[in-house]
């Protein structure tokens, strides 16, 4: 039930939000008159704290706030640097349970733990972790995941390749649709093929295999089909797949998309999928294309998605000429 506020409350929210901009308009002004002054002391960077905590996407503020800090730690022993940095980072972790989406304070932290005389960064992969079972899908996260994991790695001289694998797995597996997941797993894949000494062309059909049961589960989520694509056109999994070996594995999963095909044939996936590997097949058996089937999908594709049809209109053009 939606609840009308009466004119009183209205006009008290009003005069609250007039409050708090008036507030926040003297805090900006007195931060550009320090910054324009070179002023950096305890003060300026507790005004910076309340405009932060009002604003958090005002990167002039995040900027001024570490021009501040860096004059304030000079000051200080690594003790006490360390000290005021930890702090820091408690207020940032505020700061993200808040708003989990905004670059700066990001960026801000990194700056931190750049400039910490012990950066804890185990420690960050537990926050960052913590932060992606709460949106899975936060690219910030996944962005900064990477880094923190590279830092570990390069303090422990340990790889957490096959780790990180594992968590891709585990993310995908509750949530087909994370696209920060499947993209972690293209860079993750190739390592762990090269650390492990695998078999690449064992690799890729386990990992066709999964992504297959993805497809089928949620064929209009495109996540799983990009991933899939990278799969069949990129050789950093197989580099050394004869080309009868890639025609081979590239038919097997035409026919499975064509299987799917049937039970989604209006799907705008599964016809962009067979028009571009019926395309590449022909490209490795060195033959030009204009398979009747083809230009049927893409006058269905036109259909289906028809914000792209210029684009089907140039792979049409592409076919017939």
């Amino acid at each position: 039930m939606v609840i009308k506020k009466t004119e009183e409350q209205e006009a008290r929210r009003k005069r609250v939000e007039a409050g708090q901009i008036k507030k926040y308009n003297a805090l900006v002004d007195d931060f550009r008159k320090r910054r324009q002054e070179g002023v950096n002391d305890n003060e300026s960077f507790d005004i910076t704290t309340k405009i932060l905590e009002m604003n958090p996407e005002g990167y002039t503020v995040w900027n001024y706030r570490r021009e501040v800090l860096a004059v304030l730690l000079q000051k200080f022993d690594d003790e006490e640097k360390q000290k005021w940095l930890e702090g820091e980072l408690r207020f940032l972790e505020g700061c993200l349970k808040k708003f989990p989406k905004v670059y700066w304070i990001w960026n801000h932290r990194r700056w931190c733990l750049k400039n910490s005389p012990r950066p804890d960064w185990k420690r960050e992969l537990e926050l960052v972790s913590k932060m992606l079972e709460y949106d899975p899908r936060n690219f910030h996260g996944w962005h900064y995941r990477r880094e923190v994991i590279a830092n570990i790695e390069k303090q422990t001289g340990r790889s957490m390749v096959k780790e990180e694998v594992q968590y891709t797995t585990k993310k995908i597996n509750s949530n087909f649709s994370n696209f920060s997941a499947w993209h972690n797993r293209v860079n993750l894949i190739p390592q762990l093929i090269k650390e492990d000494k695998l078999d690449g062309q064992k690799v890729l059909k386990e990992e066709l295999d999964y992504t297959r049961n993805a497809l089928y589960t949620d064929p209009d989520d495109q996540s799983s089909w990009l991933y899939h694509r990278w799969l069949i056109m990129n050789n950093a999994i197989a580099p050394d797949l004869t080309v009868e070996e890639r025609l081979e594995i590239l038919n097997a999963e035409i026919k499975s998309i064509q299987e799917l095909e049937e039970l989604e044939p209006d799907n705008k996936w599964c016809l962009l999928s067979l028009v571009e590997y019926e395309e590449y097949k022909s490209k490795l058996q060195g033959q030009k294309s204009n398979r009747p089937e083809t230009l049927k999908r893409l006058e269905k594709l036109k259909k289906a998605d028809p914000m792209r049809l210029n684009r089907y209109k140039y792979l049409e053009q592409q076919l017939v000429n």
